[in-house]
């Protein structure tokens, strides 16, 4: 049976959740006693983010996979304890607003939450491998992340196990994979390797998609993924209209409960499943597990010193430059935060030391904060609507084999090229997005001006009806400090915590839903037909 894990709600209905409460006369429990967001074939053994909970009348146990990327929100105070998959939810239920100010913090200056928080005190997600107990009043939490022994291995056998061990991932989930796919595919690495693989093992996809906002003019990241289907005969649907970017931004931000500034640009392909009966896979840390960034290399040198504040500050200086203007630079934190700098430096260099013993420490701080607690809403909440999200990086086989790799053979940044090509020779000639042109970005109508601003007049009216005008006129001007799209997303971020209590959070999901219903009705821009 299909079963949703995330949805938007508010109309189209409360996501799930489960109250208990001791009483002399016994724990009073709300909600549903049992729910799990997706089934589990073949248990724990394949690529797969899941998280669950059972009530047996005595004792609450609710369990996440055991990486702890399915984020399960966990609320708890005076005995009182709340899960749900929906932070919204929680808060819809009554749970104490009181915000986690340092966790605030950092997420303004690096755009993550850190560990296992919230923007909410209270609240928080079960770690990797989580496991939470209940009875009678008393809560215990264990769980979190194995630290990996670099393992000595050479650059080309650590190129041959990726590519056997990732086609054993592959593998593991087509025994328990029945119905059609529909493969999200990048100009990137994740994908591709997914989509070589499934064709190598005799399982094509029934489409592949990819998202952009160039309208008819294919970026570089839609060119390669085309010449890639072009190549294998499978269809291929570009999902290239302009959208209301506030209102996507608004379904992100319930989707995520309030814990990631991104998402709102693939809010096409959360729609684009949510048409169709199929099953998906994601490429979630196929990218970390194989070298995380250009930024690498310094970092890697700061942790051999022990230097995880100097880590902690070239990532905030790094998030900065990124969602600055040019003539600022500094990011979101003194805007939205100001004065924590040096809390938040040593906060963030704790979270990152507590991986000094691994191969790469800012390669397990990247994978268990931002791939963990930001990217995982992607198969967890983007494709939600799918009847199942697969993903063949998590394979607890290849993701620790990967993690225990010596710095000096990923350090390149080439070993997941390298595994592809070697894996996949007839394939290797195609570029990946860089080595296409990227046009210049589309020109938007006015037509889509107007639903811009009307989505910007809908959302002042449901967060911030006594300064609705004013309100409606400061989405549409640029930030003074941020860039436009990135200060938009901050100030909904801001908005929506301003006076949170059970009422905004039902208004917040309710918009969000409004704005689902109201979704643009074409999607697909571009199609490419099987070959027969």
């Amino acid at each position: 049976m299909r079963q949703v894990v995330m949805t938007e709600t508010g109309m189209l209905g409360s996501a799930p959740y489960i109250r208990l409460r001791a009483g002399p006369e016994g724990p009073a429990v709300e909600g549903l006693s049992r729910w799990q967001s997706t089934p589990a074939p073949g248990g724990a053994a394949i690529g797969m983010m899941r998280g669950a909970w059972a009530w047996d009348g005595a004792q609450l146990v609710a369990e996440v996979d055991r990486f702890g990327f399915y984020s399960l929100f966990v609320y708890e105070k005076q005995g009182e304890v709340m899960v749900s998959p929906s932070l919204l939810e929680l808060v819809a239920q009554g749970a104490d607003t009181t915000r986690d100010e340092l966790a605030l913090a950092v997420f303004h200056r690096v755009g993550i939450f850190i560990n296992d928080e919230t923007p909410l005190k209270h609240v928080r997600v079960l770690p990797p491998g989580g496991r939470l107990v209940w009875r009678a009043g008393r809560m215990e939490i264990t769980g979190g992340a194995e630290i990996p022994v670099a393992q000595r291995i050479s650059r080309d056998d650590a190129v041959d196990g990726m590519i056997s061990l990732f086609g054993q991932a592959v593998r593991r989930i087509l025994t328990h994979c029945d119905g059609p796919i529909v493969l999200p595919l990048s100009g990137g690495r994740d994908s591709r390797h997914i989509l070589l693989e499934l064709l190598h093992q005799g399982r094509a996809p029934e489409a592949c998609v990819t998202f952009h906002h160039n309208g008819y003019a294919f970026n570089s990241e839609a060119q390669a993924a085309r010449a890639l289907c072009q190549r294998a005969g499978i269809a291929h649907d570009v999902l290239g209209y302009a959208r209301p970017r506030l209102a996507d931004a608004t379904r992100a931000m319930a989707l995520t409960g309030l814990c990631a500034d991104e998402h709102a640009q693939m809010m096409p392909l959360h729609d684009y499943f949510a048409q169709r009966d199929v099953i998906g896979f994601d490429g979630i840390a196929g990218d970390i597990l194989t070298n995380p960034d250009d930024w690498a290399d310094d970092f890697y040198k700061l942790a051999e010193k022990g230097d995880y504040r100097g880590i902690a500050l070239g990532m905030i200086k790094g998030h900065g430059g990124v969602i600055s203007r040019s003539e600022w630079g500094q990011g979101a934190g003194p805007v939205y935060s100001p004065g924590r700098d040096d809390e938040v430096l040593d906060h963030m260099g704790r979270a990152i030391a507590q991986y000094a013993d691994a191969p790469d420490p800012y390669q397990m701080f990247w994978m268990f904060h931002r791939t963990r607690r930001e990217i995982n809403f992607v198969p967890q909440a983007i494709l939600s609507p799918a009847r199942q999200v697969f993903t063949p990086y998590l394979d607890p086989e290849f993701a620790r084999f990967c993690l225990s790799l010596p710095y000096s053979v990923t350090k390149d940044q080439m070993l997941h090229d390298d595994a592809i090509a070697r894996g996949f020779p007839e394939m290797s000639d195609i570029p990946y997005q860089e080595g296409f042109d990227q046009p210049a970005a589309g020109r938007c109508g006015i037509g889509h001006k107007w639903r811009n601003l009307q989505a910007a007049w809908q959302v002042s009216g449901a967060l911030r009806p006594e300064r609705r005008l004013r309100s409606t006129l400061g989405w549409v001007k640029a930030h003074p400090q941020l860039t436009r799209v990135h200060g938009a997303v901050y100030d909904l971020h801001q908005l929506c915590l301003d006076g949170l209590d059970a009422t905004r959070a039902r208004d917040i999901q309710r918009l969000a839903a409004e704005f689902a219903h109201m979704s643009p009705a074409r999607l697909i821009s571009d199609r490419l037909e099987a070959r027969g």
